[in-house]
């Protein structure tokens, strides 16, 4: 017999989507420009309706934000049943002390100084959830 049920997906409730963005640290971002589509992993940290991740200042990933904000981020379990979340959002790359204070607060839980926000040489990644919908199998649990 097999692991995976054969009944129809249920669609989570908010709260639970929210859980599993909360549970896990790595997701994938979709990105699209001029009819080419880039799926990239990001590490991440979701709170309060947005998702924050780190960049380099350069590459593939920036170009397309840079060029179309609109985004997807996608994260999925597969441990006990299985659920998707995908949400839907608009992404803001940002530089500024306040981005950096912000991200360092809510994804490392510390308050580093200004001079070391200063140092750091990244971009900051956010994105505002405007929709998401999520998926799991009739027997997902948390």
């Amino acid at each position: 017999m097999s692991q995976y049920s054969h009944e129809p997906p249920r669609v989570m409730t908010r709260d639970e989507m929210e859980r599993l963005l909360e549970k896990y640290s790595i997701g994938r971002l979709g990105l699209t420009f001029q009819n080419e589509s880039y799926i990239v992993p990001v590490t991440y940290k979701y709170d309060q309706g947005r998702v924050f991740f780190h960049s380099a200042k350069q590459g593939k990933k920036v170009d397309f934000i840079k060029n179309n904000s609109r985004v997807c981020f996608e994260v999925d379990e597969y441990e006990k049943g299985w659920a998707s979340v995908i949400c839907y959002g608009t992404l803001n790359l940002r530089e500024d002390i306040e981005a950096k204070k912000e991200f360092s607060e809510v994804f490392l839980g510390q308050k580093p100084s200004d001079e070391l926000l200063k140092r750091m040489e990244y971009y900051i990644g956010i994105v505002q959830i405007e929709d998401m919908t999520g998926r799991c199998s009739s027997d997902f649990s948390f």
